[in-house]
């Protein structure tokens, strides 16, 4: 039990380590918001922050090592703590809202603007042609937010054009999932081009009178370059929480491979990698093979359709081999056809004096 305790803090202390950019002044100097107005009235509806004080808060960014949970040493650890937690990660069961965001190219696959990654894609951004489109978001759990952040894919120099400039985030003032109730959180934020920082992030004043939260909108008013397509490459939403978020799982399917072996098919195997190997974002996520072969994790989509090119390929094969079983079958009995009235002519022939 001891080593495993050790085990323990040693990924924390590791963890610590990725979550100090939340204090560093260069993020603070590059991120800038107007605090949004004090909310008037809170509803009595919503739960109530977690006991205790947020002066002794353990920043965490939950790994994968830490999904497994119920132990006695996780349990001795994480006894009466407050997590500091990024709760828009698709990996800990944040969705987008569609039914409440405006309409994206990410057609059935929204969610990757939440998959939380070092370098976002360029070519897996949420795009809209709408004006000042909309993105809600369904947190993992409740929180009591501390920051949002935006990270947009890698740029050197300039920010690229569509990708947002000033955007609002609003926070659903009730209990109820279907609720339109909101109210602002943090507003004016702006993506400065300047200090070439991929995530810039937006501390919420502490004095803001706000309860526990579950869910988010963000309002893309202006972007970059003034042009008619906003692209959205990632967004966060940190909070402090007692609740601990499960990663989600993902059922192990005998066809996988090692992420050495994806990662040999990705390069070697395209075709096969591309269309009959199992590799979902999700899978390939909870599998950690995103430091063996992050380009597998940077290309991956959320719904994985190995599956319909598997049953579509089976399909075609019967639906090939029956045309060419009807085409042999329609050659015999053709040929048989002859054959037979060439012999019945032979007999006239023969019955003739």
């Amino acid at each position: 039990m001891s080593s495993k305790i050790e085990e323990t803090f040693q990924i924390v202390a590791n963890l610590q380590i990725q979550f100090d950019k939340l204090s560093k002044s260069s993020v603070g100097e590059s991120s800038e918001c107007r605090q949004a107005e004090p909310v008037k009235k809170e509803n009595d509806e919503l739960i109530e922050k977690p006991n205790g004080t947020f002066e002794k808060v353990k920043p965490l960014l939950i790994n994968k090592e830490l999904k497994n949970q119920g132990t006695e040493s996780e349990e001795i650890l994480y006894k009466n703590s407050i997590y500091k937690i990024n709760s828009a990660s698709y990996m800990f069961g944040a969705s987008v809202d569609t039914s409440y965001s405006s309409s994206s190219d990410l057609s059935g696959e929204s969610d990757l603007v939440l998959l939380d990654r070092p370098n976002p894609p360029a070519n897996r951004a949420w795009c809209s042609d709408e004006n000042e489109p909309v993105l809600t978001v369904n947190l993992a759990n409740y929180i009591k937010p501390t920051a949002v952040s935006y990270q947009h894919f890698k740029w050197n120099g300039t920010v690229p054009y569509g990708s947002p400039r000033v955007f609002d985030v609003f926070f659903e003032a009730c209990l109820d999932f279907d609720c339109e109730n909101t109210e602002p959180l943090i507003t004016n934020c702006e993506y400065k081009s300047s200090g070439q920082i991929q995530e810039q992030i937006y501390p919420i004043p502490s004095n803001l009178k706000i309860k526990s939260i579950v869910k988010v909108q963000f309002r893309f008013l202006k972007n970059h370059g003034n042009v008619n397509k906003t692209c959205v490459s990632l967004v966060r939403v940190y909070g402090e929480s007692t609740d601990l978020p499960k990663m989600r799982e993902y059922k192990e399917v005998k066809s996988t491979k090692t992420c050495s072996a994806l990662r040999n098919g990705y390069h070697n195997s395209p075709f096969y990698y591309d269309k009959l190997e199992y590799k979902t974002c999700g899978y390939l996520f909870w599998k950690g093979c995103c430091s063996v072969c992050p380009e597998c994790c940077d290309d991956c989509y959320i719904d994985d359709y190995t599956g319909f090119y598997v049953i579509a390929s089976i399909l075609l094969f019967f639906l090939v081999l029956g045309l060419v079983t009807s085409f042999l079958i329609w050659i015999f009995i053709f040929i048989d056809g002859r054959c037979k009235r060439r012999n019945s002519i032979q007999n006239e022939r023969a019955k003739c004096p």
